[in-house]
């Protein structure tokens, strides 16, 4: 942290005044809002400016290093990223587009030159630049690298470049060249760290049943959840005559200011020494209920700081000081300021009358008792939720221990219970904490959404209430675009069905007026007026939360473990581009959905990028093909279990052998043999009896490059790698078998060939190959018939 003697010791600038408002240009500023201005050395802080969802406001603001001579040249730097149009930068040269930089680059560079400034005074490098050489540069980069991937690298670079662009504004003098001319920021990254350049995708192991983790919360459990949140809010409405009432912080303030200005007032103080309260002390408590009509004690509690606390007991203590008190002795107490009322509760009520209404609950036989389904820290499983029942019993939420004081009562009351419960009348519920549920709902929500959409967290944290439209005929949801972008413009994303239902169980969730991702609870009721609260959330702890929770309650929920990975918002982005990449003409959708169409130029690089396939992703695609030629055999599967020839051609009986293998230990298991109508179960045994299976149109290949006729067109070290399908002969490769639905292909081929050769104006060579064609076509159909025989 800074120390007050570093702040003292701020230098000052030689080209910007330090009274110059760092936030100027086209920007648009919140009116009503301080401006900090360049003399400000500790940090800058972004009020001023439009906050996105996802940054917390201390996250909002540039904070500069310690050491003098950094902190200024911090601070240039960013007044220049801030003002790229300023007659300032003008005057020195530097002429920029506006807005080139955003408040996020510049907190970003801000944080980059700390950690360089704490290095360079550790290494003790010379404060002026230009006696820097290129090798100190890199020996940063270096060291930064052994704890920093490529991407951090990169943005160590550009902000060392910074100093570079910006410095005929710098005090002092900045870089004389750049310390890597002719290399983009992500070579000199790449070069300098052993690791990868991308963005990590997330592992098939994990995204496949974290995805279905995220959508088992949104559609099976978020209704109930959400549903019980919704009663627990009616019981907490339904209470409020037999609850201490809340009291408006501005109508207390309003009646206070109305009492001080009555020239009548007298300021209630003891009139002698009262539990510990000297002669002439105001009674704070007795003027408090007087004020909320008897709902509470602690508008001037003195322990709190807040300011409002501080002007009430200002205003009274003024009244004080101008002798306008009255004495109060304990026997007057509370009626010198007249009638306060006292609001009945629950917890005043007669034992007797519990008693009997417990009783009463009891002898109705439809009445649940909810029990705790597993042992936590709230107590054992199979222990009725004691403050969950009595909100049940008497319709509140007021905790008056009806069951847990621990006296003869209470446990007698808990006995009438434990004797009731039957498994008839049991209802099991979770831990008890709801905030935790409704935590697992926004979870899988955001995941959800986040892997389908390809938005980038920022976007996803900007999408507000009534936000799926239609886009060119089809479902979309519309948000801003934060990154690269100062005006924000709201853009659209196109969406399925089941994102559209995520979007509207994380609608339901949020208490926040306008964004679907708040913090789970609303602001407290004694914030100041029109105080609307935080839109947006961590989401990487709710992502590592969900996945924790989801494995650890795996007996209950009958999920698949989430195997232990790295799992971040801009990962699932990535790992989206990769499926999406794989699709024809997949470049052109990631294109589009990745925002990256505006700019085709870049966009071709970038989304090809994005959409490049790991190593990982790529054992996944072939395994989905292998499934998908499998799920194709359990038909043929069904007609073999009846006997019946199922294909006809050279590779027949290998298939018949290996659809008979399958059946075999189908039938040689109990376990397989018990689950034979299960089809992901023939799946399976299929994949893996024929995971060289190609599925075509005229036939299908079991590849084996050594009988593979197609092999014998190409070089010899080329062979062997895999089928060549333009090569394919069909009607003699003992690779090849061809089933019913091929022979409606070789049928009509078998017809256009006899119907060419019916023609009398045919040269002989012409004639001849027809023919020879004609009688490999025969020899194939041929086949059919005794197939359909």
């Amino acid at each position: 942290m800074m120390s007050a003697t570093a702040v003292q010791a701020a230098l000052v600038s030689q080209t910007i005044p330090d009274d110059t408002p760092v936030f100027g240009g086209h920007r648009n500023l919140i009116p009503g809002v301080e401006v900090p201005y360049f003399g400000q050395s500790r940090y800058w802080p972004g009020d001023c400016l439009r906050r996105p969802a996802n940054r917390v406001k201390s996250a909002w603001q540039a904070s500069f290093p310690t050491d003098p001579v950094w902190n200024l040249r911090a601070r240039e730097v960013s007044f220049g990223m801030l003002n790229s149009t300023h007659k300032i930068l003008r005057d020195a040269g530097l002429f920029f587009q506006a807005e080139t930089w955003g408040m996020s680059s510049v907190k970003e560079a801000c944080d980059k030159m700390r950690l360089l400034a704490k290095w360079a005074v550790k290494q003790q490098m010379p404060q002026d630049l230009a006696a820097w050489v290129a090798d100190d540069w890199q020996e940063y980069l270096d060291h930064h690298a052994l704890t920093s991937g490529t991407s951090t690298l990169a943005n160590d670079v550009r902000a060392i470049r910074h100093l570079v662009t910006f410095a005929p504004i710098l005090t002092g003098g900045g870089l004389l060249e750049d310390p890597w001319p002719g290399k983009t920021a992500a070579e000199v990254a790449e070069r300098t760290h052993t690791g990868e350049l991308t963005t990590p995708a997330i592992p098939p192991a994990i995204w496949w049943p974290l995805l279905r983790a995220a959508w088992y919360f949104i559609d099976q459990r978020a209704p109930r959840i959400l549903e019980r949140r919704d009663e627990q809010a009616a019981a907490v409405a339904a209470s409020a005559g037999t609850r201490r009432q809340t009291h408006r912080a501005d109508d207390t303030d309003a009646r206070l200011a109305a009492w001080v200005q009555d020239p009548a007032t007298r300021v209630p103080v003891h009139a002698s020494d009262f539990r510990g309260y000297p002669a002439g002390t105001v009674m704070w408590s007795t003027l408090s209920l007087w004020l909320t009509d008897g709902t509470s004690r602690g508008v001037f509690k003195a322990g709190r700081d807040s300011e409002r606390h501080q002007m009430r007991r200002t205003m009274v203590q003024r009244l004080v000081d101008a002798g306008r008190v009255r004495p109060v002795t304990a026997r007057e107490g509370r009626a010198a300021l007249g009638d306060i009322p006292r609001p009945a509760r629950g917890r005043n009520r007669r034992a007797n009358d519990l008693d009997a209404q417990v009783r009463q609950w009891l002898a109705d036989p439809s009445n649940r008792i909810p029990v705790r389904r597993e042992t936590s820290f709230h107590g054992p499983a199979g222990e009725p939720v004691w403050l969950t029942l009595e909100s049940r019993v008497f319709g509140t939420v007021t905790r008056a221990n009806v069951f847990t004081s621990g006296t003869v009562r209470t446990r007698q009351r808990q006995q009438w219970v434990r004797e009731a419960m039957t498994e008839d009348r049991t209802d099991y519920i979770e831990d008890g904490d709801l905030e935790h549920d409704l935590r697992m709902i926004r979870a899988a929500c955001y995941i959800f959404i986040a892997a389908l959409t390809l938005m980038r967290d920022s976007e996803l944290q900007e999408i507000e209430r009534d936000s799926v439209v239609e886009h060119y005929g089809s479902p979309a949801v519309a948000s801003r675009k934060v990154k690269h972008d100062e005006s924000r413009p709201r853009l659209r994303w196109w969406i399925i069905e089941p994102v559209a239902q995520a979007i509207a169980v994380a609608e339901r969730l949020s208490w926040h007026d306008s964004h679907i991702f708040a913090t789970l609870a609303p602001p407290s009721g004694f914030l100041p007026a029109g105080t609307r609260g935080r839109a947006g959330f961590d989401a990487f702890r709710d992502i590592d939360f969900f996945i924790e929770t989801i494995n650890n309650t795996l007996d209950r929920t009958g999920l698949e473990k989430i195997p232990e990975g790295l799992v971040r918002p801009h990962m699932f982005r990535k790992t989206m581009a990769i499926i999406t990449g794989q699709q024809p003409d997949g470049e052109i959708a990631l294109g589009i959905q990745l925002k990256h169409a505006a700019r085709r130029a870049l966009a071709n690089r970038v989304t090809a990028a994005y959409g490049k396939t790991d190593a990982k992703w790529a054992k996944e695609f072939d395994n989905q093909l292998e499934t998908a030629a499998a799920r194709k055999l359990v038909e043929l599967l069904k007609a073999r279990q009846q006997g019946e020839a199922v294909a006809v051609g050279p590779g027949a009986v290998r298939l018949h052998a290996g659809l008979d293998k399958v059946i075999a230990t189908m039938n040689s298991d109990p376990l397989l043999q018990a689950q034979v109508a299960d089809e992901r179960m023939q799946i399976s045994l299929l994949r893996d009896e024929f995971a060289e299976l190609h599925f075509g149109t005229i036939n299908h290949c079991l590849w084996q490059a050594s009988t593979a006729e197609c092999q014998n067109q190409l070089p010899a070290e080329q062979r062997g790698r895999q089928p060549l399908l333009g090569a394919c002969q069909p009607g003699k490769c003992r690779n090849s078998v061809l089933t019913r639905k091929n022979a409606p292909y070789w049928i009509a081929e078998e017809g256009d060939l006899q119907e060419t050769l019916r023609r009398e104006r045919l040269s002989p060579p012409r004639r001849e190959s027809i023919e020879i064609r004609l009688a490999e076509v025969q020899s194939v159909t041929a086949q059919f018939a005794t197939l359909e025989a």
